[in-house]
């Protein structure tokens, strides 16, 4: 079996600061060319909205699930009339007939999603586990929790971490995971699962001066896409 890796890089969306619907379409179109190329999609953020239009690029595609990686629910429906914004991502995905269930792990904080945006979530199907919970059930045994052998598209923001070292994002949330838990849950989805991409997102550099954020998503990127072209079986 050829393990040959090719690496492309389309470069930046781009992405007018005044307007989050071109911003968006933008984004979908760079997508949408990398699956109309055969190719796995890696999305850097970015605020999580980003997730939006890459998810809206599959509408054309099979179904499949997501996991997200993250301290918040990101639920929110509308807020002071926005709803494409980094708070509605995982609520504008779990709407799309394609996504066929979500998998929310690490959250712990009601910041951007309030209660009734938790039992939305819940009442779409979620599977909505903290990171207290994931140390009590295992890395190994959330990913049994993922349908085996289902599509898989995962999305991780910065802040699932512990801002002890990921201090570099916008939301900073402690009792976060550690590098190794998450890099365990990765491993684990590889293995049962077909990744169908992958976005990683709100990463702030300028919050980190001593740039140990970005060499953190860096590394879990890095660590994910070897897990994924070791265990790929096409």
């Amino acid at each position: 079996m050829d393990k040959s890796v090719k690496i492309v890089d389309l470069g930046d969306a781009d992405i007018v600061h005044t307007d989050t619907e071109k911003s968006h379409h933008n984004i979908c179109k760079a997508v949408k060319a990398a699956l109309n190329a055969k190719s796995l999609p890696v999305v850097i953020g970015g605020d999580h909205s980003i997730n939006i239009p890459c998810i809206e690029a599959y509408k054309d595609e099979s179904s499949f699930h997501i996991l997200q990686i993250d301290a918040h629910l990101d639920f929110v429906d509308e807020r002071h009339g926005v709803r494409y914004g980094h708070g509605n991502p995982m609520r504008r995905a779990a709407e799309k007939d394609y996504v066929s269930g979500l998998t929310q792990v690490g959250i712990r904080n009601v910041s951007s999603t309030a209660k009734e945006g938790y039992e939305k979530a819940r009442e779409m199907g979620s599977d909505i586990i903290s990171v207290r919970q994931a140390r009590k059930i295992g890395m190994k045994n959330i990913a049994k929790r993922i349908p085996k052998g289902k599509r898989l598209y995962v999305t991780i923001d910065i802040d699932a971490f512990c801002p002890s070292i990921a201090p570099g994002t916008g939301t900073p949330s402690h009792g976060g995971f550690l590098y190794y838990e998450v890099l365990e849950l990765l491993q684990s989805i590889t293995v049962q699962n077909s990744i169908i991409g992958i976005d990683i997102v709100e990463v702030a550099p300028d919050y980190d001066p001593t740039d140990s954020t970005a060499i953190l998503a860096a590394q879990i990127l890095l660590n994910f896409l070897g897990f994924i072209f070791s265990n790929s079986s096409e």
